[in-house]
């Protein structure tokens, strides 16, 4: 959340914004790399929440966390892959260290999380527009009604769904013969 418009902007790290006394609080900053990272020029100015209507900021806590945690898990993939990469062309192999394959266990549900909080910058920040500039999200709203019958019948749906996945991954590695045959020979 950068909330004046600046010349060499930095880039925050973590914090939480705090909207009436337009600062990150607990982040840390990193001169001029916003700057950097929006106009390849780190003296470039970027424009800041003080160019935009009070009424027209979005929810920031949100957009500004969700944000730090998309790119917060897109980097830890991005390490371990590079860990799994390097032990598998340089020094023989991956299966072997039981440490990286628990990393690439942990890693494996960052990619959904990284796409949803992604999904809740773009949702949640351009509050409050549907279109920016011509259409906002109040006028877009459907007059329906109803229209929570279909939503909570594909929530159950879904909800069943990952039981039934969840169930079936548990009977596949947990309860599988090669499982029970390593449990018997140790």
């Amino acid at each position: 959340s950068l909330f004046e418009t600046q010349p060499g902007a930095p880039i925050i790290i973590g914090g939480i914004p705090d909207p009436e006394r337009r600062v990150v609080q607990f982040g840390v900053e990193i001169p001029r790399l916003l700057s950097l990272l929006a106009h390849h020029d780190p003296d470039a100015v970027v424009i800041g929440l003080d160019s935009i209507p009070r009424e027209e900021w979005p929810p920031l806590a949100i957009v500004h966390v969700s944000f730090q945690v998309m790119v917060g898990l897109g980097t830890c993939m991005a390490l371990v892959s590079l860990l799994a990469g390097w032990f598998a062309f340089r020094k023989g192999g991956v299966v072997a260290r039981r440490w990286l394959l628990k990393a690439l266990v942990l890693a494996a549900p960052m990619g959904f999380l990284a796409t949803e909080a992604g999904w809740l910058v773009t949702e949640v920040g351009r509050q409050p527009w549907i279109i920016h500039g011509i259409m906002k999200t109040r006028d877009a709203v459907t007059p329906m009604p109803g229209l929570v019958v279909p939503l909570m019948g594909f929530t159950v749906l879904y909800f069943f769904l990952a039981v039934v996945v969840i169930w079936l991954l548990y009977r596949q590695i947990v309860r599988s013969p090669q499982t029970s045959e390593a449990t018997a020979d140790a």
